[in-house]
């Protein structure tokens, strides 16, 4: 079922309220009734402010939707600033949210070999200079106040 905008910004607000003991430092010491407790709270919230009624399973899947696009965003926008060093590629307020509880290794992925990163001395890159050069481009795209 879709989520109006409004849904969704709710939903992302407090699943991000939650987010350590879903799946961030805490999840180990949450257990599973108690994740699902969570899970029933965020979906009575949103579900009482909107006509529709959503279960957990529908919250879930909302999630996990909006986390694979925010990446995937994310993941158009560094490959455009790797190629042409601007991207034209922009994130909505939702996926700006999202964004917040993802780690750049996630976007980037772990143990990969990018062959579109740029070439030094006709050697590819090793894992860890692509991933310093990416932790470099996100220092620079979103640079701390």
């Amino acid at each position: 079922a879709n989520f109006c905008d409004a849904e969704t910004k709710l939903a992302v607000q407090e699943i991000k309220r939650n987010y350590d003991k879903l799946f961030g430092n805490l999840k180990g010491t949450v257990s599973s009734s108690e994740k699902a407790a969570i899970w029933r709270s965020i979906c009575d919230q949103v579900n009482s402010c909107y006509a529709r009624t959503r279960d957990t399973e529908d919250l879930k899947k909302k999630w996990r939707d909006i986390r694979l696009r925010a990446k995937a965003n994310e993941a158009k926008r560094q490959q455009e600033i790797v190629e042409t060093g601007v991207s034209k590629t922009q994130h909505s307020e939702i996926e700006m949210m999202v964004m917040d509880t993802l780690h750049p290794v996630t976007i980037a992925g772990v143990g990969t070999m990018d062959t579109s990163m740029p070439r030094r001395e006709g050697k590819p890159e090793s894992i860890h200079q692509q991933e310093g050069r990416l932790q470099a481009l996100l220092m620079k795209a979103y640079p701390k106040n």
